[in-house]
């Protein structure tokens, strides 16, 4: 006599037993079912109440399917409910809602995962309870879900702290420092913006902000050691007298410059100096000052 298989359903044929169908019986209720498994894409409509997947043995159910689409007008919570079995599941959510009504796949016994409005996603199911394969499940990072959507905005959203890539076909940030291991080429402008600094007594400087500065000095300063330096690190500072001019700058001991003296900067009101930087080290920055690189009223002439 027939019994199924516990997970997906198919029939096995007992010894002996339908001698003259045995091969269609083997093609509807085997084959067939595993293509289901495998590639089937099943639409399900929800609204209000909850559903549960068909849920059949031998014969083709919505339960079986590799892949899910849910479609409809939510007006309430709606948990679409399958069978108690390891499975996994790709959903893909084109429903609407109302307000914040909320759609979670799940077991009729076990806890669910919530399927992200307008999002697609992977859910496990591991005979109990399921679970949806995140970021944290690839090696990606802590992200609450994957999502395979093609917009901008549906990359894998993982934490910014834990990109690894992005997309070049479209502008992208990249939050923090990476290593490239081989050749990088730049067919357009590499811009690092110009950072304004505050001016102070001793003027602060953060060369974790960017690699570029502009200073406006209102009176004598200093220019204080740098902080959040990057061995190799290389950028400007504009040095601006204000419209009084005359100001002096110190610079703190990191700043190393070639003549083994700190110059004196353009007196000029309004006039603009240049500082160039290499960061030798975190403590050692090579510093050479360009002066009278422009005034402020001859550039904008």
């Amino acid at each position: 006599m027939s019994t199924f298989t516990t997970r997906i359903r198919l029939e096995k044929q007992g010894e002996g037993e339908n001698p003259n169908s045995w091969g269609r019986v083997l093609n509807q209720n085997v084959i067939d079912l595993v293509d289901d498994a495998v590639a089937a894409y099943t639409t399900i409509t929800v609204s209000s109440v909850d559903v549960t997947l068909t849920n059949s043995d031998g014969v083709s159910d919505q339960a079986r399917s590799a892949f899910l689409e849910l479609k409809g007008a939510l007006t309430d919570d709606v948990n679409l409910v399958i069978p108690q079995k390891s499975k996994g599941y790709f959903i893909r959510n084109k429903t609407t809602r109302a307000a914040a009504e909320v759609t979670k796949i799940k077991t009729l016994a076990g806890a669910g995962a919530t399927v992200g409005v307008s999002a697609n996603g992977f859910f496990i199911c591991d005979g109990v309870s399921v679970h949806q394969s995140n970021a944290v499940g690839l090696g990606l990072g802590t992200a609450a879900n994957l999502d395979f959507g093609t917009a901008d905005s549906n990359l894998i959203p993982v934490s910014t702290a834990d990109i690894r890539f992005v997309r070049a076909s479209v502008s992208s940030t990249v939050p923090s420092a990476k290593t490239f291991t081989s050749a990088v080429t730049f067919t357009g402008p590499g811009v690092s913006p110009v950072v304004s600094l505050t001016d102070a007594a001793s003027v602060a400087v953060n060369m974790a902000l960017g690699n570029n500065f502009a200073l406006t000095l209102a009176g004598n300063r200093t220019l204080g050691a740098p902080a959040g330096v990057t061995p190799g690190q290389s950028g400007h500072v504009y040095l601006v007298q204000d419209g009084t001019g005359s100001r002096t700058l110190a610079f703190a001991n990191a700043y190393v410059f070639i003549s083994g003296t700190a110059p004196t900067l353009s007196t000029g009101a309004n006039a603009v100096d240049l500082l160039v930087y290499n960061a030798q080290t975190t403590t050692a920055i090579s510093t050479l000052v360009v002066k009278a690189f422009y005034t402020i009223k001859n550039k904008q002439a």
